[in-house]
Formats: C-alpha cells, sequence, structure tokens
C-alpha cells in the first residue's frame, strides 16, 4: 500500500509538472505575440508620447526575460522635437505569473545607453508658477482620464549606467543643461506616483561627485518641466582649482525640492584651505545657503548666503546668471561685513604675513565676477564703502611712527604715554582690471585726520595715493625746546580751515614700504584734496 501511494503520487506529481509546462508554454504562446504591443501601448498611454521599438526578443521560463532595442519616445503634440527618452537596449525579468495580474510587478530592469531629454515648456500662462507650488496640467484631450488612471506596471528595481540628463533652455539659441549619470537606480518605478531614485554623478565645475537620493514623479506627460523632484545630496572633495582665479576642496550636503524646471535648494558648503591665486594663504570658508536654480535658463538665484571665511562672517544674496551666447555666467552679488576681521581679509589676499594690520572690519560691496579666464582679482568688479575700527599695524616701524604722529598732532612730542595708538581708517572703493580706486579714505589717529584719493594695484602692489594731513597742533608746537621759537613765524603759513596744521601730503610706491612725504610745492595752494584719476 506504501508502494502504491508513493507511485500514486509521482504519478500527481509528474502529471502537475506537464500540465504546468502546458500552462507555460500556452500562456507564453499567448503573450509572445503581445508583448511588444504591450510595451508600446504602457508608454504610449501614459507617457502621451509617440513610441518606437526596435527589436524585441522573448526567453521563456518560469521568469520571462525581454530584450529590447531602440526604443524612442516622441511629444506628442511635438513629434519633430528631440525625442523625450531615448535607449539604446533593455532588458526585463517579469515572473510569468505576473503576467496575469494587475498591475504588472516587473522584477527588474536594465537600461543602457539612456538619454532623457525634457523641453522647456510650451505655455507660458505656467511661468510665473513658483517652485514647490501645485502642478497644474493643461487640459488636452489625449490626456483626458489617463492622469487619474492606476498605474499598468510597477518595475521594482531598474539601473541604468552613464545615462544622460538634458535640460532644454526656453531662451532659443542657448545650449541645453547636460547632466552625465553614471549611475540611476530607481525603486517601486510606476507612472501614478513619486518613484525612489538614487544617482551619481560627477560635476564639472567644481569637479566633483554629487550623490543624491529622493523621489521623482509623477511624470507630467504633457509638460515634462513640470515633474516633481526633491530629495538630499552630497558633493564630496570638489575641487575649486577647476575655476580660475581660486583653490580648495569643498564638501556641500543639502536638500532640494520643486520641480525639473526650478528647483529650490538649501544647504551647507565646508571649504577648509579656500585660497586666491594672487598668492595669499588658505583660509576655511564655510557656507549655508537658500538658492533656486531655474532649469529654465540655468541660472542660480542665491536668495541667502551665511559665510564665515576665518573669523569674519559676510551675508550675501545675488545669483550666477547667464549673460552671453554660451555657456558663461556672471556672479553678481551684494554682501556685507559685520564686526569682521580685516587680518582675515588681508591673509586671504596678499603674501604678507603676518598681515600688516589688524581691525574690526564693516564692509557693504556690490561684486561682479564676469566670465573669462585669468586671476579672480583681476577679473573682479567692486564698489562699495568700508570702515576699519581699531586698527593696529604689525610693523613696529609703522607703530612707531603712527605713535609720534599722534604726539607731535596733539602738540605733546615728548609724552612718551602716547603709545600703541590704534587708528581708524573708512572710504569708498571701485575695484576694476586689478586698480582698486579709491575715491576718498580716511585716516585718523588721536590729534590728527589725513584724508587722500588714490588707486592700489594688485599687481604689482604699488600704491598711489594724494591728499591733506589736518593736525591739531601748530607747527611750532611739534618740536621742542629753542625750534618753537622760529617756527612760530610759520605757524600762519601752515595754518588753514581751523586746523593747526594743515599739510598737502603724497603716498606711492610698493605698498610693504610707502614713500610718504610732504608736497612742499602745494603748501601755498589751498583747495579740495586732490583726488587722483583711476
Amino acid at each position: 500500500m506504501r508502494r502504491n501511494r508513493r507511485i500514486l503520487l509521482i504519478a500527481i506529481v509528474s502529471a502537475l509538472a506537464v500540465v504546468g509546462a502546458i500552462a507555460i508554454v500556452l500562456v507564453y504562446r499567448w503573450q509572445q505575440p503581445r508583448i511588444r504591443e504591450r510595451i508600446v501601448a504602457i508608454l504610449s498611454e501614459n507617457l502621451d508620447s509617440n513610441v518606437e521599438l526596435g527589436d524585441v526578443d522573448v526567453s521563456l521560463g518560469l521568469v520571462v526575460r525581454v530584450t529590447a532595442h531602440g526604443l524612442v519616445l516622441r511629444h506628442r503634440e511635438h513629434p519633430d522635437a528631440a525625442p523625450l527618452i531615448a535607449v539604446d537596449r533593455f532588458s526585463a525579468e517579469v515572473p510569468i505569473t505576473a503576467l496575469l495580474r494587475k498591475p504588472i510587478h516587473i522584477a527588474a530592469v536594465s537600461v543602457v545607453g539612456l538619454h532623457i531629454t525634457i523641453p522647456p515648456r510650451h505655455h507660458e500662462e505656467h511661468d510665473a508658477a513658483g517652485a514647490g507650488e501645485q502642478l497644474q496640467v493643461p487640459e488636452r484631450s489625449s490626456l483626458s482620464g489617463k492622469l487619474g488612471r492606476p498605474t499598468p506596471v510597477i518595475v521594482d528595481r531598474l539601473t541604468s549606467d552613464d545615462a544622460v540628463l538634458e535640460i532644454g533652455l526656453r531662451k532659443p539659441g542657448r545650449p541645453p543643461r547636460i547632466f552625465q549619470i553614471h549611475r540611476v537606480l530607481l525603486t517601486a518605478a510606476a507612472f501614478d506616483r513619486p518613484t525612489r531614485f538614487h544617482a551619481e554623478l560627477t560635476n564639472p565645475i567644481p569637479a566633483g561627485l554629487i550623490v543624491a537620493d529622493g523621489t521623482f514623479g509623477p511624470w507630467q506627460p504633457y509638460e515634462p518641466a513640470l515633474t516633481k523632484v526633491e530629495g538630499s545630496y552630497t558633493f564630496n572633495n570638489a575641487d575649486l582649482s577647476t575655476i580660475d582665479g581660486i583653490g580648495g576642496h569643498l564638501d556641500s550636503t543639502g536638500r532640494f525640492t520643486g520641480r525639473l524646471e526650478q528647483i529650490s535648494v538649501k544647504g551647507e558648503t565646508r571649504t577648509p584651505d579656500f585660497t586666491l591665486d594672487i598668492g595669499g594663504e588658505a583660509l576655511p570658508l564655510n557656507t549655508t545657503f537658500t538658492a533656486i536654480v531655474d532649469g529654465t535658463n540655468g541660472d542660480t538665484i542665491l536668495d541667502a548666503v551665511s559665510a564665515t571665511l576665518g573669523h569674519t562672517p559676510i551675508q550675501a544674496r545675488g545669483g550666477v546668471v547667464h549673460m552671453g551666447a554660451e555657456k558663461d555666467r556672471t556672479v553678481e552679488l551684494d554682501a556685507r561685513i559685520d564686526n569682521g576681521r580685516l587680518e582675515d581679509i588681508l591673509r586671504l589676499a596678499m603674501k604678507d604675513e603676518p598681515p600688516a594690520m589688524f581691525g574690526g572690519l564693516h564692509l557693504e560691496t556690490h561684486l561682479e565676477l564676469p566670465p573669462g579666464k585669468g586671476k579672480v582679482p583681476l577679473r573682479l568688479k567692486l564698489n562699495g564703502h568700508f570702515r576699519v575700527d581699531a586698527a593696529r599695524f604689525t610693523s613696529n616701524t609703522v607703530r612707531s611712527k603712527i605713535d609720534e604722529l599722534s604726539r607731535r598732532a596733539r602738540g605733546a612730542p615728548e609724552d612718551t604715554s602716547v603709545a600703541n595708538v590704534a587708528s581708524r581708517l573708512q572710504g569708498a572703493f571701485v575695484l576694476g582690471g586689478g586698480v582698486l580706486s579709491f575715491s576718498h579714505v580716511s585716516f585718523g589717529v588721536r590729534g590728527a585726520d589725513i584724508q587722500m584719493a588714490g588707486t592700489y594695484r594688485l599687481v604689482p602692489g604699488t600704491v598711489d595715493f594724494a591728499g591733506t594731513a589736518r593736525l591739531d597742533a601748530h607747527v611750532s608746537e611739534m618740536v621742542t625746546g629753542w625750534k618753537r621759537l622760529p617756527l612760530k613765524i610759520f605757524d600762519p603759513l601752515f595754518s588753514h580751515d581751523g586746523a593747526g596744521t594743515l599739510l598737502p601730503i603724497s603716498v606711492t610706491g610698493p605698498a610693504s614700504k610707502p614713500n610718504v612725504k610732504v608736497e612742499v610745492g602745494k603748501i601755498f595752494h589751498r583747495g579740495d584734496p586732490p583726488k587722483k584719476k583711476p
């Protein structure tokens, strides 16, 4: 009896296997002619596109394997435009039982030669919509009733290596923004819901690896640029030397949200070794920022930037905007420094160590950095004003001369208690072509006030200033002993406009060792302080 039962069991299993095999063959033969047709229909209906598909190969088994070549999707309303999606080859694995239920769960899809083109929007009525707003899709008969349908297919895992994402710009003649994506991984990908993604790509300038994770979709078939995207990113060890004129290594993290045509980004950057190529030392530069990346023209609007250079806080707003016919962009910022440190700026910009001057820095300026080759300081344009509080010079020689100036200007040349005098410095400036022009500079210590105008050339580092020195004391009061008496006859000559002594002076030569002299020939010419032209 046991033997008979075993034989019966083997017979039943064999029969089931045969029936199963026959069922598989029947299902396969029923499905095989329709697989290519089904792929075209699903993509056409859910992406509102005209679909072209080349050869399709099907491999039979408990898992059906499909390999297809030459997939092209074109916008139905704009068939002459570049394809929305082009794929050289893709392969899919589907359990045969999944073909009999809805939605169809495709276990895995591998894509080779993926090229996605996001055209600019065709309808200007959407231009006023901001990033993160609810997306509105225009009504079209071809879309009627389709956007609300449940997805017919879910891809559990889709991978693609060396894909290309191309975002078209709205203005004619401008090249598209192109992103080379090394690897893309989509999970639970569907047409009617957001799809999770993982992407790795190299950013060309500054060069570095970006890794992004988030969600993408649901796909907006009529206006792909309106498709939502959100997630987080890391940008590691970016080489800033790929930007002409600066150097250092940048790390950045942040989050993004919006849609493909306009994405809002909040993040932070850390650059421990930021440098300028004019020869200053490396300083740490850390920032937090909020920006809007406009996918229609490639511009980046910096809504708020908080930076710290060394120990100096910097606040800025502005943008990186397209100004020409090519890919070049101009950086424009309005920057402000409150309670900064002058020595941080000098360390970054000059080779002197230690810096020539220390003090509290207040500055406001408009900054413009046009595209082009060459050192950043020579391309940089500035227009602003500054103030340095409690300024002190590093050089003992300079400090002693300033102390002496303060003593003599007060009429107390032998008062040695007047030492380590703090100076105040303020003025307005314009930088262009590597020349820093000052329309006026005020330098003061107790007993003396100096008003000057002139230029400082970043290369080779020379100054050329002229102006006047106003001293409280008369000429005779600036000396000691018997010299005072004969000098009293000159007091009226040098006294002018309420000053005890008014002297025309000039400062010229190398910035590290300037030549300061009294312009004797101008003593008899009284008028406004001269202003040198840049």
